[in-house]
C-alpha cells in the first residue's frame, strides 16, 4: 500500500473501522447460526433413535446431518477466528482506535475536499487566469 494515495488511504481506514466496529455482530450473528445448526443436528438425530426408517429414509436422514454437521463445523471454525482475534481488536477498541479512526476519515475527506476546490487568489499579479477564474465565480 502507497501512503502517499489517498484512495488507498481511505479504504484501508474504512476496512479497519469495519473490522472493529463489526466483530462483536459477526460474533453474534455466528453464535445464532451455531445455534440453529446445533438444533437441525438434534432433530435429525431425533428422527434416526425415534422413527422406524427404512433403508432409503436412512440414507437420506445420514445425507442431511453430514451436511448439517459440514455446515456447523464451517461456523464452528469461523467462531474460532473471532474469538481468536477478539482479544486484540478489545485492546484497540478500549483505547478508542474506532473514534480515532473515525475522525480520521472525516478529516482526509476533508482535506480531500479541500484540495479539489483549492483557489489562489493572486497578490500582485491580478490579470492571471486564475484570478479571473475567482471573479467569474
Amino acid at each position: 500500500m502507497i501512503i502517499e494515495d489517498m484512495q488507498q488511504s481511505l479504504e484501508l481506514l474504512e476496512n479497519i473501522k469495519y473490522f472493529f466496529y463489526d466483530i462483536e455482530e459477526t460474533e453474534k450473528k455466528l453464535s445464532a447460526e451455531l445455534y440453529n445448526k446445533e438444533g437441525e443436528r438434534d432433530d435429525l438425530l431425533h428422527e434416526i433413535e425415534l422413527s422406524k426408517l427404512n433403508a432409503i429414509e436412512i440414507m437420506a436422514t445420514y445425507k442431511k446431518l453430514e451436511k448439517v454437521l459440514q455446515e456447523r463445523r464451517i461456523i464452528k471454525d469461523k467462531i474460532d477466528l473471532i474469538n481468536t482475534i477478539k482479544p486484540y481488536t478489545s485492546k484497540f477498541i478500549t483505547k478508542g482506535i474506532c473514534a480515532e479512526t473515525d475522525a480520521t476519515i472525516k478529516n482526509i475527506e476533508t482535506l480531500k475536499s479541500n484540495q479539489e476546490n483549492r483557489k489562489y487568489t493572486p497578490r500582485i499579479l491580478k490579470v492571471l487566469k486564475c484570478a479571473k477564474v475567482k471573479k467569474e465565480e
